[in-house]
């Protein structure tokens, strides 16, 4: 039985170094030779150990995460368990790299990075990219989630949001709604400003007048969504359905509903944005506009491990489609 990696490769009439490209995965390795070692591999039960890969073939196989909140938000975990899929296919290791301090000028993405030896960085939950030159100039590999950072070795994914939103609004006007409302992000955000884009578009294509009176600013939480709604329902014509930038803000936008002595959706319809498992759950379920947050997290690793192995490789730009999920949160308007 092969006890290390020197076994494998002098049972494969190999190189160590080529026994390590196809651990690892490159794609540099004859289909042939590729096969012979997976063979002996299998055969032999070897089990490589992910710091001998690192030292043979001098790579680290870790990545990093830059996060700016915590991970107790659905979206978040939905995002890491994807990740974690991919990891564990490619063999990498996963850390965060806690940055609190990263508005401070001071800051460095790059030494950060480089102090824990990581190959390349996902980073999410990022409102702007005005920090990120140094990193995007380092040509260390990075793919930023809902955040449209460009440089040749730094890309990014995110869902359709501009027609996502757009398709709900339609859905809302195709039930007879004419005043339809947006609860939003902050326009200052990559994605508030794509999902208040969807807004106007869908006004568009559903004819109705573009105006600011029913759009109310928050965040994707439930009490944000809570008190847009709250100011949504002072308005003297209050609108018959609301979209909301997520389901969080979608479920404070009911609870403000309720509160008000209104039934949704019998007085008020709501759309979510997320389909997170609570959208599923709750009761009535949430009519919500799903991304595939499972999806974008495995891509992201098999993106960076696409750029860490061929320099060559262009920085990605992906948009994954949503879907529009209709559930019970949605009727004609009363009227």
């Amino acid at each position: 039985m092969a006890t290390n990696i020197r076994d494998v490769a002098k049972a494969a009439g190999v190189s160590v170094a080529t026994v390590s490209k196809v651990l690892n995965g490159y794609t540099t390795v004859s289909q042939k030779t590729k096969e012979k070692v997976q063979r002996i591999v299998s055969e032999t039960g070897f089990e490589p150990n992910a710091a001998a890969r690192a030292l043979v073939g001098q790579r680290s196989m870790t990545l990093g995460v830059f996060l700016t909140t915590g991970l107790t938000h659905s979206f978040f975990t939905n995002i890491l368990a994807g990740m974690e899929q991919a990891l564990k296919a490619k063999g990498y290791d996963l850390i965060y790299l806690a940055q609190l301090s990263y508005e401070n000028k001071e800051y460095s993405f790059v030494r950060h990075c480089q102090s824990r030896n990581v190959e390349g960085v996902v980073g999410f939950g990022f409102l702007d990219d005005s920090n990120f030159d140094e990193l995007i100039a380092s040509r260390i590999p990075s793919v930023f989630i809902d955040l449209d950072v460009k440089g040749p070795r730094a890309g990014y994914i995110s869902s359709d949001n501009v027609n996502g939103i757009a398709r709900a609004v339609c859905y809302l006007r195709d039930l007879g709604h004419t005043r339809i409302a947006l609860i939003s992000d902050m326009p200052e955000s990559y994605v508030g400003r794509l999902r208040l884009e969807g807004y106007r578009k869908g006004l568009r294509q559903a004819g109705l007048p573009d105006t600011e009176d029913y759009i109310a600013y928050g965040d994707y939480s439930r009490e944000r969504g809570c008190a847009a709604m709250q100011t949504l329902l002072a308005k003297p014509a209050k609108p018959t359905a609301v979209v909301c930038c997520s389901d969080y803000a979608a479920l404070g936008a009911i609870d403000a509903a309720r509160d008000a002595g209104l039934s949704v959706p019998d007085d008020i319809s709501v759309i979510g944005f997320d389909d997170l498992e609570i959208a599923r759950n709750v009761r009535p379920a949430l009519t919500t506009v799903r991304q595939d947050m499972l999806s974008i997290g495995r891509k992201s690793v098999e993106l960076l491990d696409e750029m860490i192995q061929n320099p060559d490789c262009p920085a990605p730009a992906v948009i994954f489609p949503t879907e529009l999920i209709i559930r019970e949160t949605c009727a004609p308007p009363r009227e």
